[in-house]
């Protein structure tokens, strides 16, 4: 229909990521979806924590692995 093109969803990258968190023992695993314009590679730390406690302190998050799913 002429007037309603609509572009299509931005590309996504999923990546699987394992990471530790400061001052707790053992190595976690998550997977993290990034979408170009709302968020990058470098956000994963931010990402992780905020999911951990709600906040996004990114410094107690540290990546050990990160490959696409």
């Amino acid at each position: 229909m002429p007037g309603t093109d609509v572009p299509p969803p931005p590309e996504r990258t999923t990546y699987r990521v394992a990471y530790a968190v400061a001052g707790e023992p053992g190595v976690r695993r998550a997977e993290v979806t990034v979408v170009p314009g709302y968020s990058q590679e470098s956000d994963i730390p931010r990402i992780l924590a905020a999911r951990l406690t709600g906040r996004p302190d990114g410094g107690r998050v540290v990546v050990l692995e990160l490959r696409p799913a």
